[in-house]
C-alpha cells in the first residue's frame, strides 16, 4: 500500500464511534528516494511501516478540529495494519504535514559494539555501554497498532472502550522510545551534549539534515 504522509485513517473502536489519526512519515518512500544517500540512521528497522499520529477524541464522523487534539505524537506502525486489520481503515482525505512539525521517537541502538542515540535521521554515537542500553531497555521497535489504539481511548477519557483494563497504564511506549522517559532522556542528552528542548527539525538541521528536501 502506498499511503502518503498527510493520509488521515480511522480505527473504528465501536458499533458506531471512530478514532482518527494522520500517516506522518513513510519509511519506504523516504528509503527510496535517499538511496543514493550514505545516511546511517535507523530507517532500515522500520521498513514497510509508517510513522502516525492519532487524535484524542471518540467521534461518529472526521471534523479538521481534531487535528489539533494530538494523542499519541508520534510511533510507527507496519503498513500492513491498514490492510490486515478490520478496524483499521484509510480514508481519502489529506491534510498536508510541514517537514518542521514532524517529530520521531528517540532510541538507543547497540551496532558493531557502540550504543548510539538514534532519532529520525540523526544518529549520534554515545559514550554508553550495552548494559547501560539494556538497563534503559529502549529500542528501535513498533507494534500492530493495538497500543496507539489504547492509548488514544486513555488520553480521550474512553476507557469504557478498552478490552481490557490491565492494559491501561501509565505511560504508554516506554519502550520505544525515551521521550517517554524524562529522566534518562535528560541523562543522555547531557552525555552527548544536546538540548533536549530542540525541536526534531532544528537538532536534524544541526546535523546537516533537513527533512523537507522529502516534501517538496
Amino acid at each position: 500500500m502506498n499511503i502518503k504522509s498527510g493520509t488521515i485513517f480511522s480505527v473504528n473502536v465501536s458499533s458506531d464511534e471512530k478514532i482518527f489519526g494522520r500517516v506522518l512519515f513513510n519509511v519506504d518512500d523516504y528509503l527510496e528516494k535517499s538511496k543514493n544517500e550514505n545516511n546511517q540512521n535507523y530507517f532500515d528497522v522500520y521498513k514497510k511501516c509508517v510513522l502516525i499520529e492519532t487524535f484524542g477524541k471518540v467521534v461518529k464522523e472526521f471534523d479538521e478540529t481534531l487535528l489539533k487534539n494530538v494523542a499519541v505524537k508520534s510511533s510507527f506502525i507496519p503498513v500492513d495494519t491498514f490492510s490486515d486489520e478490520d478496524e483499521w481503515e484509510i480514508t481519502d482525505l489529506n491534510f498536508p504535514v510541514p517537514s518542521e512539525y514532524i517529530t520521531f521517537p528517540e532510541v538507543l541502538r547497540f551496532v558493531n559494539g557502540k550504543v548510539y542515540f538514534c532519532v529520525g535521521e540523526v544518529t549520534i554515537a554515545t559514550s554508553f555501554d550495552e548494559a547501560f542500553r539494556d538497563k534503559c531497555g529502549v529500542y528501535p521497535s513498533f507494534g500492530s497498532g493495538y497500543w496507539e489504539v489504547v492509548a488514544t481511548l486513555d488520553f480521550a477519557g474512553r476507557k469504557d472502550l478498552i478490552e481490557d483494563e490491565d492494559d491501561i497504564m501509565d505511560t504508554y511506549f516506554g519502550d520505544s522510545d525515551l521521550r517517554e522517559n524524562p529522566d534518562v532522556r535528560n541523562e543522555i542528552y547531557q552525555a552527548i551534549g544536546e538540548d533536549p528542548n530542540l525541536s526534531y527539525n532544528e537538532l536534524a538541521l544541526k546535523h546537516g539534515f533537513d527533512l523537507k528536501r522529502f516534501y517538496r
